[in-house]
Protein backbone atom coordinates (compact mmCIF):
# COMPACT_ATOMS: atom_id res chain seq x y z
CA UNK A 1 0.00 0.00 0.00
CA UNK A 2 3.07 2.31 0.83
CA UNK A 3 4.31 1.76 -2.38
CA UNK A 4 1.36 2.45 -4.56
CA UNK A 5 0.46 5.89 -2.56
CA UNK A 6 4.69 6.90 -3.23
CA UNK A 7 4.02 6.05 -7.05
CA UNK A 8 0.52 8.22 -7.11
CA UNK A 9 2.60 10.84 -5.77
CA UNK A 10 5.12 11.07 -7.81
CA UNK A 11 2.94 10.91 -11.36
CA UNK A 12 1.38 14.05 -9.65
CA UNK A 13 4.11 15.73 -9.05
CA UNK A 14 5.46 15.00 -12.77
CA UNK A 15 2.08 16.22 -14.40
CA UNK A 16 2.87 19.95 -12.49
CA UNK A 17 6.06 20.64 -14.35
CA UNK A 18 5.73 22.72 -17.77
CA UNK A 19 6.67 20.80 -20.59
CA UNK A 20 8.08 21.94 -23.92
CA UNK A 21 6.52 19.80 -26.31
CA UNK A 22 6.79 19.27 -30.30
CA UNK A 23 4.21 20.95 -32.50
CA UNK A 24 1.88 17.72 -32.74
CA UNK A 25 2.16 16.94 -29.58
CA UNK A 26 0.71 20.05 -28.43
CA UNK A 27 -1.97 19.92 -30.94
CA UNK A 28 -2.83 16.66 -29.08
CA UNK A 29 -2.84 18.16 -25.64
CA UNK A 30 -4.50 22.00 -26.39
CA UNK A 31 -6.54 21.78 -29.62
CA UNK A 32 -7.50 18.01 -31.02
CA UNK A 33 -10.44 17.64 -28.00
CA UNK A 34 -12.07 20.19 -29.80
CA UNK A 35 -11.05 20.34 -33.61
CA UNK A 36 -10.65 16.50 -33.48
CA UNK A 37 -7.12 14.55 -34.62
CA UNK A 38 -7.66 15.88 -38.68
CA UNK A 39 -8.68 19.64 -37.89
CA UNK A 40 -12.34 19.05 -38.92
CA UNK A 41 -14.24 20.12 -35.93
CA UNK A 42 -17.29 19.39 -34.83
CA UNK A 43 -20.02 20.25 -37.55
CA UNK A 44 -22.65 23.06 -35.61
CA UNK A 45 -20.23 23.12 -32.64
CA UNK A 46 -16.77 23.79 -33.34
CA UNK A 47 -15.08 24.56 -37.00
CA UNK A 48 -13.17 22.85 -39.10
CA UNK A 49 -9.82 24.73 -39.54
CA UNK A 50 -8.87 22.90 -42.69
CA UNK A 51 -10.00 25.29 -44.82
CA UNK A 52 -9.32 27.88 -43.38
CA UNK A 53 -6.25 28.23 -42.20
CA UNK A 54 -4.23 29.36 -45.21
CA UNK A 55 -6.63 31.67 -46.12
CA UNK A 56 -6.56 33.41 -42.85
CA UNK A 57 -2.58 33.35 -41.91
CA UNK A 58 -2.59 34.92 -45.67
CA UNK A 59 -4.21 38.36 -44.14
CA UNK A 60 -3.04 40.46 -41.12
CA UNK A 61 -7.03 40.15 -39.48
CA UNK A 62 -7.11 36.19 -40.06
CA UNK A 63 -3.48 35.59 -38.48
CA UNK A 64 -4.72 38.29 -35.52
CA UNK A 65 -7.68 35.73 -34.85
CA UNK A 66 -5.72 32.42 -35.36
CA UNK A 67 -3.93 33.95 -32.35
CA UNK A 68 -6.82 35.63 -30.71
CA UNK A 69 -9.10 32.61 -30.67
CA UNK A 70 -9.47 31.94 -27.30
CA UNK A 71 -8.37 28.40 -27.41
CA UNK A 72 -5.05 29.49 -28.52
CA UNK A 73 -4.37 32.82 -26.52
CA UNK A 74 -5.35 31.49 -23.15
CA UNK A 75 -3.22 28.28 -24.12
CA UNK A 76 -0.58 27.40 -21.69
CA UNK A 77 1.74 27.80 -24.67
CA UNK A 78 4.58 29.90 -24.84
CA UNK A 79 4.27 32.86 -27.42
CA UNK A 80 6.58 30.72 -29.49
CA UNK A 81 5.22 27.15 -28.83
CA UNK A 82 1.62 29.08 -30.10
CA UNK A 83 3.57 30.04 -33.01
CA UNK A 84 5.58 26.61 -34.10
CA UNK A 85 2.16 24.86 -32.97
CA UNK A 86 0.02 27.22 -35.96
CA UNK A 87 2.97 26.75 -38.63
CA UNK A 88 2.16 23.06 -37.93
CA UNK A 89 -1.07 23.67 -38.35
CA UNK A 90 -1.00 25.12 -41.43
CA UNK A 91 1.37 22.29 -43.07
CA UNK A 92 -0.25 19.44 -41.59
CA UNK A 93 -4.09 19.99 -40.91
CA UNK A 94 -4.87 22.19 -44.07
CA UNK A 95 -6.72 21.00 -47.26
CA UNK A 96 -4.27 23.83 -48.99
CA UNK A 97 -0.98 22.03 -47.99
CA UNK A 98 0.79 22.51 -51.57
CA UNK A 99 2.26 25.63 -52.82
CA UNK A 100 -0.51 27.91 -50.79
CA UNK A 101 0.40 27.03 -47.60
CA UNK A 102 4.22 27.13 -48.18
CA UNK A 103 3.71 30.42 -49.16
CA UNK A 104 2.39 31.49 -45.99
CA UNK A 105 4.32 33.69 -43.72
CA UNK A 106 4.93 31.50 -40.69
CA UNK A 107 4.25 32.83 -36.92
CA UNK A 108 6.28 34.35 -34.74
CA UNK A 109 6.76 34.34 -31.14
CA UNK A 110 6.85 38.02 -31.45
CA UNK A 111 4.22 38.60 -33.68
CA UNK A 112 2.34 36.08 -31.08
CA UNK A 113 3.06 38.22 -28.50
CA UNK A 114 1.83 41.24 -30.40
CA UNK A 115 -2.00 39.58 -30.71
CA UNK A 116 -2.47 37.70 -27.88
CA UNK A 117 -2.60 40.16 -24.83
CA UNK A 118 -5.68 41.48 -26.52
CA UNK A 119 -8.96 39.05 -25.95
CA UNK A 120 -11.59 38.19 -28.73
CA UNK A 121 -14.98 38.52 -27.50
CA UNK A 122 -17.21 38.07 -30.57
CA UNK A 123 -15.79 34.62 -32.25
CA UNK A 124 -18.15 33.60 -34.07
CA UNK A 125 -19.23 36.78 -35.47
CA UNK A 126 -15.39 37.96 -36.05
CA UNK A 127 -15.00 34.22 -37.92
CA UNK A 128 -17.98 34.93 -39.79
CA UNK A 129 -16.63 38.37 -41.03
CA UNK A 130 -13.76 37.11 -42.13
CA UNK A 131 -14.76 34.81 -44.15
CA UNK A 132 -16.98 37.37 -46.33
CA UNK A 133 -14.50 39.40 -46.54
CA UNK A 134 -12.17 36.86 -47.95
CA UNK A 135 -14.76 35.22 -50.06
CA UNK A 136 -13.99 33.49 -53.20
CA UNK A 137 -10.80 31.71 -51.00
CA UNK A 138 -12.90 29.34 -48.54
CA UNK A 139 -16.21 28.17 -49.07
CA UNK A 140 -16.58 26.84 -45.59
CA UNK A 141 -19.73 28.17 -43.69
CA UNK A 142 -19.14 30.29 -40.37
Amino acid sequence: MRRAVLVVMALCACCQVAQAYEPRINYMLQCMGCHTPDGSGEPGRVPSVKETLVPFAGSPAGRRFLVQVPGAAQSTLSDAELAELLNWMIQNLSLRRSAAATAVTPFTGKEVASYRRTPLVAVQETRATLIRQLSGVSSQKP
